[in-house]
């Protein structure tokens, strides 16, 4: 799907459409939002030059966890900082991305891994974190499933993950030659049931997953705004069945190595404990083994958007050159 076909899609949609989500008609215009953590769902900006809207589609296989936030969107908007919800599109107005969300629009707003001073909001972002991860009233309104370790956690959160990857990039492997030898791409296979091994022989990682987690709050998912305030974004991957350890690590991870750690470390083992800080160690191996493998698959999937296919290949090799030798020298392995 080309960018300006969906964009033109989108208006169309919003113009019809303009008195449902409270927008000027014949002056509306759509706008493709670039994410740099893949191309999985489409965003977009609706505008009809006072007022914006944030426009989220999900392709068929992640309808189902768009669909779980909207059904708490107001709950997460009231206690969590989250965007308000406007309107729900539930049929295909973009072909291949069935449902969707239309989100109040947030302005002013800098991305965490942006922000000068990100540690001037981390103690309330934390806070705000630790409030989720015990919430019984948030637990109770979303989905249950047999119980599950915090083992079956990190496998569904990066050993899952990192499998699909690594099938993905091995199907394109010409795109990957110039810079990533067939040695390489059987030491990843090697390295992620290392990674499986380990974490199913830690103890800590044997207790129930049973945090509200939502297992995605990395830099660019948390926006701040004027006055010390934030706002939290992306809550598709919302659980009620999760490890409090894998939303402190992401956060935490471009934090880990400063001389500020040791009282970011203090905070966690405050909110969370001696078993969360524990696993959080295998989560940092995790989160950096991402920046190894995970952005080649978004150097794969940048193909299928040309518009962007360039700076996001840039991007990503960029990124895997740097974090290949920092994850060898750091665990020693190869």
């Amino acid at each position: 799907m080309a960018i300006i076909q969906a964009e033109q899609l989108v208006a169309g949609w919003a113009l019809a459409n303009a008195d449902k989500i409270g927008m000027k008609p014949k002056q509306i215009q759509a706008s493709y939002i670039y994410n740099p953590g893949g191309f999985g769902n489409l965003s977009l900006c609706l505008s009809d030059g006072v007022r914006r809207l944030h426009v989220k589609l999900a392709p068929p296989g992640k309808a189902a966890r768009l669909r779980q936030w909207a059904e708490v969107s107001d709950y997460l908007a009231e206690h969590y900082a989250a965007p308000r919800l406007v309107h729900m599109l539930d049929r295909e107005i973009v072909p291949g991305y069935p449902f969707g969300l239309i989100f109040e629009y947030i302005e002013n707003a800098t991305p965490l891994a942006e922000a000068r001073n990100p540690e001037a909001w981390l103690a309330g972002i934390l806070d705000t974190a630790s409030k989720l991860h015990r919430d019984e009233r948030l637990r109770e309104k979303l989905p249950k499933s047999e119980t599950r370790t915090c083992a079956d956690a990190f496998e569904d959160e990066y050993i899952a993950r990192f499998t699909e990857d690594l099938d993905g990039i091995r199907e394109s492997r010409e795109l990957l030659r110039d810079f990533v030898s067939d040695e390489t791409l059987s030491w990843f296979g090697e390295e992620i049931e290392r990674l499986k091994e380990t974490v199913r022989q830690t103890p800590a990682f044997s207790r129930p997953a049973n945090d509200v987690v939502h297992n995605d709050l990395n830099g660019n998912n948390v926006l701040t705004c004027g006055g010390g305030g934030f706002r939290i974004i992306d809550w598709d991957d919302l659980s009620g069945q999760g490890d409090a350890a894998m939303d402190y690590s992401v956060l935490l991870w471009p934090f880990a190595h400063r001389p500020s750690w040791p009282i970011w470390r203090e905070k966690v083992l405050a909110y969370a404990g001696g078993e969360v800080f524990e696993r959080l160690e295998l989560y940092f191996r995790a989160k950096l083994f991402d920046d190894v493998l995970d952005v080649l698959a978004d150097y794969v999937e940048a193909e299928q958007v040309p518009e962007h296919r360039e700076k996001t290949q840039r991007k990503a090799k960029a990124i895997h050159l740097r974090a290949y030798p920092q994850y060898v020298a750091r665990y020693g392995i190869r």
